[in-house]
């Protein structure tokens, strides 16, 4: 018999794989074209710092005792954080240190604009601060303040880094008024990992007596909230947006493409950006297209 405990264990498990799935097209759509160009740097070191983070959090409220009575202390209520919440942070981070490692060892082809920009810099450099100052501060006054509440802040620090990666690539898409090169099927599994992400979260809510501890977990509350909206924004501009100009320009289906049309469709996208005057000189691609041109700058705004 199915209960609330199993179907909640189920929801945890069907959102870390639709979350851990939509990974994959772009490193597997990488290898085969041997390029990143179609991925902005600062979307994989804001992931990668996103996934640190909400491994630290879900990990140490999963797995220690001490954190797990500070949380208590804190709310009346013990986390509402499944293992599976863990193993998903875990297994985005390895996935976003891959992708950084094909844009930086594997040789793969990238523009030089696809560097790391001074404000993820500076992001980096304020969150390092924040976590060795507010650490500092707790080790001073623990009883006033407890380590849960660094965890907590790291934790919604993850939905920053999540706010951080989708602005970019939902302004470049903007800018060039095409949802050419980022993936649908991509922001399906997104999508779908969102819902029962937050539907597991209610659900436990539910169990626990208290639907109103679903907020006693913003992190995980707010994640789950922030991809959808994002998600929502993609499909707006994929679907109804720029749908009319990339269909007649790259023959695109409103349906989910088998993969072989993916491939195909991103090895038009590097075709496309053949002509980009940020490329390397080894790529040895000859460029008719000039640099000044008023199409080609707009394109090229990252």
């Amino acid at each position: 018999m199915l209960t609330l405990s199993h179907m909640s264990q189920l929801l945890g498990w069907l959102y870390f794989s639709c979350w851990s799935l939509s990974f994959y097209p772009t490193i597997v759509s990488n290898i085969r074209l041997k390029s990143v160009q179609g991925i902005s740097i600062d979307f994989m070191f804001f992931n990668t710092a996103g996934f640190t983070l909400y491994s630290f959090y879900t990990g140490f409220l999963c797995c220690s005792a001490r954190i797990q009575y500070e949380f208590y202390l804190r709310h009346g209520k013990y986390p509402l954080i499944k293992l599976n919440d863990f193993f998903f942070g875990i297994h985005g981070l390895l996935l976003n240190l891959l992708l950084i490692s094909q844009a930086y060892i594997w040789g793969f082809k990238k523009n030089d604009n696809q560097i790391i920009s001074n404000i993820c810099k500076v992001v980096y450099a304020v969150l390092i601060l924040f976590a060795v100052g507010y650490a500092l501060i707790i080790h001073f006054t623990y009883g006033k303040r407890y380590w849960i509440d660094l965890l907590t802040s790291l934790g919604m620090a993850k939905i920053f880094m999540s706010v951080c990666k989708n602005i970019p690539q939902a302004v470049y898409n903007y800018n060039r008024k095409s949802t050419h090169g980022w993936p649908i099927q991509m922001v399906w599994l997104d999508f779908a990992g969102a819902v029962f992400s937050f539907s597991q979260l209610f659900l436990d809510a539910y169990v626990a007596g208290d639907v109103k501890s679903i907020f006693n977990n913003l992190p995980k509350f707010l994640l789950s909230m922030e991809v959808a909206l994002a998600d929502v924004v993609f499909f707006t501009q994929h679907y109804f947006l720029y749908y009319q100009r990339d269909s007649e320009r790259y023959g695109l289906s409103k349906s989910f493409n088998s993969y072989s049309a993916i491939l195909e469709e991103d090895q038009s996208f590097l075709r496309e950006h053949q002509h980009d005057h940020d490329h390397e000189s080894f790529h040895n691609i000859h460029c008719t297209v000039s640099p000044i041109d008023k199409d080609e700058l707009q394109r090229l705004i990252p």
